[in-house]
């Protein structure tokens, strides 16, 4: 069983506990709790905004396929309270009337286990099959709801469809998703875009401007004030109060002048390619007052900096650590061959620039690299973004259709990122198209042949995910021609030339020199984050010390607070106490396979008993041959 049916058989478990805690019994009706009239017209007074943009701007792009599949759209306030319907399919005949009233309550302890009110309580998107209402009244129909956030993150309202007839569950949650991310951009448009640019980005060309991308506002200082949640996942960031140079890599001034409606490539602190659109504002700027990272600029950029460009190869990445050069070694001497990689380091430590600089060192150099991060798309949409889809493919499809990223790398290489967090049933059409080297479009009968160099990079050992059925083993069978470990940053011998080598990717010209006692602290540093959070602080002290010697008080806060050390350890449960024996507490060579058996294996669990990082125990483990 997936942790994702697990996370779902959770959600519903822990919604019918409350009900039996509420006291209601399955047999009965739902409760019908309504507004009176004045506070309806409180609440809708409150939602006016929520309901126009859902019914003027978001539903008429829906309207024929949810009429098509018999379907009820429910929109809610943050209490529960019903404020409009759409559609009106034969099913609601069959439930109590009142029900669908405005102003009536689709709360959980009305209404029992059901998507509107559980998705109020888990603040996520919920979906409820039949037989998982808390009510017998509820259980002929689906349901699938999400909450919905207005520029400030608050939760505003639930957005729901149901339906009695047999749709496949993953098609109609992936289109509650779109639609409530519609509704949130419709939200952040209308309060920002008068006086604010606005930045829609994802990450291929090919979809940049669907309803499923990123959207950020910033003002002329550079200051990021809002953004949906699907930007702050595809940076890896909250991106409020950010500054977008910090972001894109791109000077404010110089994206503020990029032309409306031509697309722009960013790498910045993401680390991974994204492709955007800027619009500026309607009317003039509103100017807010300069912070101190937006008011000084590193340097004005006439071309992009060396890392944004991307195109280092493998002898770039080579700076004197013994662990990094047997997999820059390895990876070269199968450079130009096809077969699969597979890159395991922890999150940050640089796997994407490690598959690329391998693509740069082959000989499809000269075509294209696509990299995928599976972790960042969500469930319901990651078979139609790989294989592509044709027109009118399923609910909330692009009426153009879609390429998909596999024919993307046609001729060149495909990056799987996160390959450990792909549903199976995404797992067995890519191994398909890795056997037949062809790819088929989703509501398509037509195969289209592809040949492309597949690099699969994960966090987690793959071995493990095949023991616990999360992961196909004729899949990892196929894409694991040859495993490279990269070290965590903690772990490496260089980091000094590594500090030097990143500030000079980071300027443009000359790099500034940076004290010692800044780079003593780096080599001290635990780099929780890896290098990903190396490169954050180098830009953050690029821009403060605004090109001149770096020193520690260019540094941001968050990097001190790392190096401090916890005056005591959480207390252990019950359950995870463990009788510290003599045989515990000699040397850590003695004690970590008896630490890592009586712990099952739970790296956090034998860090604190150590009193030592988990780095450190990873390290440990390896040396001993233990993982």
């Amino acid at each position: 069983m997936s942790d994702l049916t697990q996370s779902h058989n959770e959600v519903i478990e822990a919604s019918w506990k409350r009900c039996r805690s509420f006291g209601l019994n399955p047999k009965s009706a739902p409760a019908i709790i309504r507004l009176n009239k004045g506070d309806w017209e409180d609440a809708q007074g409150k939602s006016r905004d929520l309901i126009v943009t859902t019914q003027e701007q978001v539903l008429p792009y829906y309207e024929n396929i949810l009429v098509n599949s018999n379907s009820l759209v429910l929109l809610a306030d943050s209490s529960g309270n019903l404020l409009s319907r759409w559609g009106r399919p034969g099913f609601i005949n069959q439930m109590e009337s009142h029900l669908f009233e405005q102003g009536t309550s689709w709360l959980e302890r009305f209404n029992g286990t059901n998507a509107v009110g559980t998705a109020l309580q888990t603040g996520e998107s919920v979906v409820v099959g039949r037989d998982e209402h808390y009510l017998i009244a509820n259980r002929y129909m689906t349901a699938s709801a999400a909450p919905i956030f207005n520029s400030e993150r608050e939760l505003v309202g639930v957005l729901n469809i149901s339906s009695d007839a047999y749709l496949p569950t993953s098609h109609v949650n992936g289109m509650v998703k779109v639609m409530t991310q519609s509704v949130e951009n419709q939200l952040i448009m209308a309060t920002y875009r008068q006086h604010y640019y606005t930045l829609v980005f994802n990450n291929s060309e090919d979809n940049h401007t669907s309803q499923w991308a990123g959207l950020l506002v910033f003002n002329d200082a550079g200051e990021i004030v809002a953004a949906n949640r699907r930007a702050d996942l595809l940076v890896g960031h909250v991106l409020k109060g950010l500054n977008i140079e910090m972001v894109t890599g791109i000077t404010t001034l110089k994206l503020s002048a990029h032309p409306e409606n031509q697309t722009l490539s960013f790498l910045g602190i993401s680390n991974y390619r994204l492709f955007g659109t800027l619009k500026r504002p309607l009317t003039n700027m509103i100017r807010a007052p300069q912070s101190p990272l937006s008011s000084v600029k590193i340097k004005s950029e006439p071309k992009p900096t060396k890392i944004a460009s991307g195109e280092r190869q493998l002898s770039d990445l080579d700076l004197g650590d013994m662990k990094m050069q047997k997999a820059i070694k390895r990876a070269a001497s199968v450079a130009n061959s096809d077969i699969p990689l597979v890159i395991q380091g922890e999150t940050g430590a640089g796997k994407e620039v490690f598959a690329k600089a391998v693509h740069a060192s082959s000989d499809r150099a000269d075509k294209k690299f696509v990299a995928v991060n599976c972790a960042a798309i969500p469930t319901e949409l990651v078979e139609s973004e790989l294989f592509g889809y044709v027109k009118g493919a399923f609910t909330g499809a692009n009426n153009k259709g879609s390429m998909g990223y596999i024919r993307q790398a046609d001729g060149g290489t495909l990056l799987l990122d996160e390959i450990g967090d792909m549903p199976l049933h995404v797992q067995a059409r890519l191994l398909r198209v890795l056997q037949e080297k062809a790819v088929t479009p989703l509501g398509s009968t037509e195969s289209y042949p592809v040949d492309f160099r597949v690099i699969s990079a994960t966090h987690q050992p793959l071995r493990e995910a095949v023991f616990k059925k999360q992961f196909r083993d004729d899949l990892y069978y196929r894409i694991n021609g040859l495993t490279l470990f990269l070290p965590s940053l903690s772990e490496r011998s260089d980091i000094n030339a590594l500090v030097i080598h990143l500030l000079d990717g980071l300027t443009v010209g000359d790099s500034p020199p940076i004290s010692n006692e800044v780079l003593r602290l780096f080599e001290q540093h635990p780099w929780p984050g890896n290098i990903r959070q190396l490169v954050n602080t180098l830009r953050v002290a690029l821009a403060l010390s605004g090109g001149s010697m770096i020193h520690l008080h260019h540094l941001p806060d968050d990097f001190f607070l790392d190096l401090e050390t916890p005056s005591e350890k959480p207390e252990a449960t019950p359950h995870e106490q463990i009788e510290m024996t003599p045989s515990l507490v000699v040397s850590w060579r003695e004690s970590l396979p008896e630490l890592y058996s009586a712990t099952e294996g739970n790296i956090t669990r034998i860090a604190e008993l150590s009193g030592v990082s988990r780095n450190t125990i990873y390290k440990r483990l390896r040396e001993l041959g233990i993982k």
